[in-house]
């Protein structure tokens, strides 16, 4: 126990002796201090400082000894690494032997406080004179002023965001918002960041990169309008590919698109493109899910159907089990089975048929003021007497109104298609046609001045004094650049250039360089044609002359013959001449000289508006 306590009275002794030796060296450090003698004022301080590393006496001296502008160790950073030890003993205890000995030193709360906000605005100026992101998050995180903390952080955060404006990428502006979440500029920050990220993540206006934005940034400010730009260059995509497998590919992959509907309008149009039955039986063995399903079987059955024979109803019904209509084949059917012909009783028309040779059976009361003949299962008829125009409309066999709409002229079906026309038809300048199905639904607009019956797919149409031709989706197949012509006869047509006559295929070129002044149409392979409009003769599709132009007037071919007049002297009064009609082969042989002779007018097929 001795032993013990002798112990304790060296160490205290000891501790008595350090403290007595740290306030000499304090007292003798300070003095130097006064004097200017740095580097003796460093050595008795470190000497302190070593013993006790946050000795508040000590680290207040080594501040001001940094501090010192006189001072060639003057450094900034190790005053405020020493004032900063030193203000954590403030407030100092008045009542402890340290700070009692500090007052001798003229080192109180003041003093330190002041010292310390002296060296930070002196910190600051410098930092000012820097002016970087740097040098004012240097002085944040190791200055305590807290009127220049509020100042650099503003300063700060406006220089790193001038710097994040400037690098123009959106990842600069991330950096910028996350490490200074609470800078006046965030929201605008905010902005340019939603803004850049959008417009770099989707740089090549592809709908992969939009689709991409959406995938990374559901929530991003600009999804809505990245969702609306990936559906539109989605759609665009798929349109510049524009083929049914595309288009496949598409109404598979996005049910969702708004355009879904378009693109099904898109399968359908290519599909059906040709117009065939074959297309649009390939259209519903393919698409039975596509909106126009039910469009396209009524497209095929009045195709299939055109020629409303019994016959082709039935094999309708037996190829196609699935037709949603059953009742309707039934029906047509039964209409097919009467071939109902116009007659007329006391000035009115009505149909009626033969079962027997013998006996006649009136199907349609004769109502009407003008009926023609049923085709394709419907007929053209006019109820009221002619005015300024006459007003037509379409029956079916049973009397009952086909088509709701009227019409100023009202063609026959052919081929599941009528020419219809709309303003004073018999006035040529007033009026408009178009080409109506036999739901009366126009194909082709009523916008041409003329159009012709079809003929072997195309018709023979005119604006204006320019003539072309189209096929029965009014498709321009042939360009309305010519002042006449004439419908396609065994794949050729001839048309006119001013009063120059010549023949195109169906591809608008141009068969041979002859010209004419007039001309017919092929017929058996040859075709009546002029050189000075006086002497006809016959051309075949090479364009020469296979009978030479010696005729007044000649006939087309039919069956392997012709029938043509030349200008020969009356055998009864030689002073007279009188047109001799002549039956020919396609040599040119004279097979029979006809009787009854008569003056031939110089006609040919040419087209009669309608």
């Amino acid at each position: 126990m001795k032993q013990t306590f002798l112990k304790t009275i060296l160490l205290a002794f000891a501790v008595f002796t350090v403290t007595l030796l740290c306030a000499g060296d304090i007292d003798k450090a300070f003095k130097y201090l006064k004097t200017g003698d740095y580097p003796n004022a460093r050595k008795f301080l470190n000497e302190v400082i070593a013993e006790q590393p946050e000795n508040t006496g000590a680290c207040y001296g080594l501040a001001k000894y940094f501090f010192a502008k006189d001072n060639p160790a003057y450094h900034i950073d190790s005053a405020n690494y020493y004032i900063k030890i030193a203000a954590k003993k403030v407030p100092l205890n008045p009542d402890d032997k340290e700070t009692k000995k500090l007052l001798n030193l003229e080192v109180r709360d003041y003093t330190i406080t002041t010292l310390q906000k002296d060296i930070n605005y002196e910190a600051y100026s410098i930092v000012e004179t820097q002016n970087t992101v740097e040098a004012y998050q240097y002085f944040l995180d190791n200055f305590s002023e807290k009127g220049l903390l509020y100042k650099a952080e503003n300063t700060r955060n406006q220089l790193a965001y001038i710097r994040a404006k400037g690098d123009g990428g959106y990842a600069a502006m991330l950096d910028f918002i996350q490490k200074y979440p609470n800078a006046d500029q965030i929201k605008e920050a905010k902005d340019i960041y939603e803004k850049r990220l959008y417009d770099q993540t989707t740089a090549d206006h592809s709908y992969q990169s939009y689709k991409n934005y959406l995938d990374n940034y559901p929530n991003g400010e600009y999804a809505a309008e990245a969702k609306k730009n990936y559906e539109e260059k989605l759609l665009e995509h798929y349109n510049k590919l524009h083929d049914l497998a595309a288009y496949a590919e598409f109404e598979k992959k996005y049910p969702d698109h708004p355009a879904f509907k378009t693109v099904q309008d898109s399968i359908y149009a290519i599909t059906t493109r040709p117009g065939t039955v074959g297309a649009y039986k390939l259209f519903i063995r393919n698409n039975s899910h596509n909106y126009h399903i039910k469009e396209a079987w009524e497209h095929l059955y009045l195709l299939y159907t055109a020629s409303a024979k019994e016959n082709v109803y039935k094999e309708f019904a037996e190829e196609f089990p699935d037709f949603p209509d059953k009742q309707r084949i039934a029906n047509d059917i039964d209409f097919s089975q009467k071939q109902l012909k116009p007659f007329e009783r006391d000035g009115k028309w009505g149909y009626a048929y033969q079962p027997t040779k013998d006996s006649l059976v009136i199907q349609i009361l004769p109502e009407y003021e003008e009926a023609y003949d049923f085709n394709g299962g419907l007929a053209a008829v006019r109820v009221k007497p002619c005015t300024e125009k006459c007003i037509y409309f379409y029956i079916n066999k049973s009397n009952q109104r086909a088509i709701e709409a009227d019409f100023n002229f009202a063609g026959d079906f052919k081929n599941g298609y009528a020419v219809v026309g709309i303003g004073n038809c018999e006035d040529e300048s007033a009026c408009k046609y178009g080409i109506i199905d036999t739901r009366g639904k126009y194909v082709v607009a009523p916008y041409y001045d003329v159009i012709e019956e079809e003929s072997e797919g195309f018709y023979l149409v005119a604006k204006g004094e320019k003539f072309g031709f189209i096929n029965s989706r009014g498709d321009v197949v042939v360009s309305l650049k010519y002042s006449d012509g004439l419908s396609f006869k065994q794949g050729v047509a001839a048309v006119a250039i001013d009063d120059n006559w010549f023949f195109i295929d169906k591809e608008g070129r141009q068969l041979f360089i002859n010209r004419f002044q007039d001309v017919s149409s092929f017929s058996d392979s040859l075709c009546a044609v002029t050189l000075d409009g006086e002497n006809w003769g016959y051309v075949d599709m090479s364009g020469n002359f296979v009978i030479q132009p010696i005729y007044e007037s000649a006939e087309d071919f039919e069956g392997g013959f012709a029938v043509v007049s030349k200008k020969e002297k009356d055998p009864k009064n030689k002073s007279l001449f009188i047109s001799q009609r002549y039956k020919i082969d396609r040599t040119g042989k004279v097979l029979e000289k006809l009787t009854a002779p008569k003056p031939a007018p110089k006609t040919n097929n040419r087209r009669t508006k309608k």
